[in-house]
């Protein structure tokens, strides 16, 4: 029989504080100065939004395969779950970015030759840009190719790590990451860029993988929550660290910098779920709803971003971007409760336990 998971409802605005993260970040990279170094320097960070996307996929997802590692229809109803709430969206926005911009005269346009769309189409679009293949598409969408490769190859990593290495479990955990660093390290050195392919940013969802792993075996709690802050602060030193270095050794540790530091923030939110002012309010009514359509939010707000610089700016900063953020919150919105949730329906036909 499988157990239930624990719904943790701070995860769930946590999804949110990402999606924001990262619309801050978007929202002042397209050509907006900011007179202040220290703001500056927060807008660059809300690029870490998509790590901690991935660190908490990494465990959301794990978790759940673990606790379904003995199911018949262990494989069949991943698939399909995740089929359900990843493609509808995905494949109706791609063609919402390529042909609503000839409607509205918006400044994405994307050129219409199918050759450069396929990599969209195919979930290829971060080897695209890694390896500069001529691709034309969202930019954005690079991480979800990402999440998708790790949906691919995960579920059966941890099958076979659990059916026939049990015990070997974390040290395979831990050799991935170290494995994520040195592929980033032949890359940089190569020339390439390391940003968006999915095995130099492996690292991050399988910091979410351990994260589950050692829910599993009862050391997320209390107890052992000084280990988790102990993360928190190493991984925020670190990253601070990276900032200083030149821009090999920056780009080669940043990213598990900030896995690191994710870790323990999500570790710390799960622990405390039940208390503790800042789990409250990722608990709150309205954080909740923005949680649940993140997904649509993330792949959305390009082009609510692009229909307020182009029809909607007032050249006020601060009205631009709440015009942004409500604009995008509108359409992923309206995306939700008239085309996911439809298909979302459909995930009761496939049973696997847990809400996360």
């Amino acid at each position: 029989m499988q157990a239930q998971l624990t719904y943790f409802r701070s995860l769930n605005g946590l999804r949110w504080i990402a999606a924001l993260m990262v619309i801050v970040s978007h929202f002042f990279s397209l050509g907006r100065s900011i007179d202040s170094v220290l703001l500056n320097r927060i807008v660059k960070f809300g690029n870490s939004g998509v790590s901690l996307f991935f660190v908490l996929s990494g465990f959301v997802i794990t978790r759940i395969l673990i606790n379904s590692i003995n199911q018949k229809d262990y494989f069949k109803v991943f698939y399909m779950r995740r089929v359900l709430r990843i493609f509808p969206l995905y494949y109706f926005a791609l063609l919402c970015y390529y042909f609503l911009p000839f409607i509205f005269n918006a400044l994405y346009h994307f050129t219409s030759t199918f050759s450069q769309h396929i990599y969209y189409y195919t979930y290829l679009q971060n080897f695209a840009l890694t390896f500069k293949w001529k691709s034309s598409g969202p930019i954005h969408f690079w991480s979800l190719a990402v999440e998708e490769h790790f949906y691919l190859i995960w579920p059966a990593l941890v099958f076979f790590v659990f059916r026939y290495a049990h015990q070997w479990v974390l040290f395979v955990f831990g050799i991935l990451v170290l494995g994520t660093i040195g592929i980033r390290v032949y890359m940089l050195s190569a020339g390439y860029t390391i940003d968006y392919a999915t095995f130099t940013r492996m690292d991050q969802l399988v910091m979410g993988g351990i994260l589950a792993v050692l829910e599993s075996r009862n050391l997320m709690n209390k107890k052992h929550g000084n280990s988790y802050v102990a993360a928190l602060i190493g991984g925020a030193i670190f990253f601070v660290i990276c900032i200083f270095l030149d821009s090999f050794y920056q780009d080669l540790f940043k990213h598990s910098a900030l896995g690191l530091m994710y870790f323990g923030i999500i570790a710390l939110c799960a622990i405390y779920e039940r208390q503790g002012m800042i789990t409250r309010l990722l608990k709150n009514k309205i954080v909740q709803y923005l949680g649940t359509i993140s997904y649509g939010i993330y792949v959305w707000h390009a082009l609510a971003l692009d229909m307020v610089n182009q029809y909607l700016a007032t050249k006020i900063i601060i009205f631009d971007f709440v015009l942004v953020v409500l604009l995008t919150v509108a359409v992923s919105s309206f995306s939700y409760w008239f085309m996911e949730k439809r298909f979302l329906n459909l995930k009761r036909n496939f049973s696997f336990g847990g809400k996360n």
